[in-house]
């Protein structure tokens, strides 16, 4: 059973009864992920790309859409051409997600997270998202993500999510030089991601949390 709670910086999200765990940190939801996903993944990547035209992301995790809208935003404000591919096994349905919406947001944001699963849709002329409704065991892409948003429930929720297959898969989706980012410090993922070849660094996380990771594949 999904309760809304009211995060520290004034943005909603979900506690999960079930898991006893929360989609976003209680100690603001926008903030971790414009921290964790917006300014410590893309910005970063475009920092070390900055002639590039555009980015492609994979986002494994859906949620409640923010990394998406965040996403877009930045897409927009920057002039950057983004396509952003996004798993959810268990989606939520779209009054769930209003629920916990940023309290502000554009039509084409509201048409965003209302649209459909399983095919492309684009959001001119500078954001196309393509969101999954499958098995993250199920896929097979082949590497071709520029930047991997890695926002599993947490390492004791869901073990099976941070074993080496499941980081072998994302990881197996990036370009040479492209990035994995995530919330998660855990010594086990850092070691298990760099077991796969990449370089793994620890660098200072979101309010609440000492640091987080970020990787990049070699």
């Amino acid at each position: 059973m999904l309760e809304k709670i009211l995060t520290k910086d004034g943005s909603f999200s979900f506690y999960d009864s079930v898991l006893k765990e929360t989609y976003h940190s209680r100690n603001g939801a926008l903030t971790e992920s414009l921290h964790v996903y917006i300014s410590n993944g893309l910005k970063y990547w475009l920092n070390n790309n900055p002639k590039a035209k555009s980015c492609k992301i994979f986002e494994m995790g859906f949620g409640t859409g923010l990394n998406a809208i965040l996403t877009k935003r930045f897409a927009e404000e920057n002039k950057k051409k983004i396509t952003y591919s996004s798993i959810e096994k268990s989606p939520l349905n779209y009054e769930q997600i209003r629920s916990v919406r940023l309290k502000v947001v554009s039509k084409s944001e509201k048409k965003l997270l209302k649209s459909s699963w399983g095919k492309m849709h684009e959001f001119a002329p500078y954001f196309k998202i393509h969101k999954i409704h499958n098995d993250f065991f199920n896929l097979t892409f082949k590497a071709s993500s520029d930047l991997i948003f890695y926002d599993a429930f947490s390492y004791d929720i869901q073990p099976i999510m941070w074993s080496e297959k499941a980081l072998k898969i994302s990881t197996d989706f990036l370009k040479k030089n492209g990035i994995w980012v995530s919330y998660c410090a855990k010594g086990v993922v850092r070691r298990r991601l760099e077991k796969l070849g990449l370089s793994v660094e620890r660098i200072p996380g979101p309010p609440g949390k000492r640091v987080m990771l970020r990787a990049i594949k070699n």
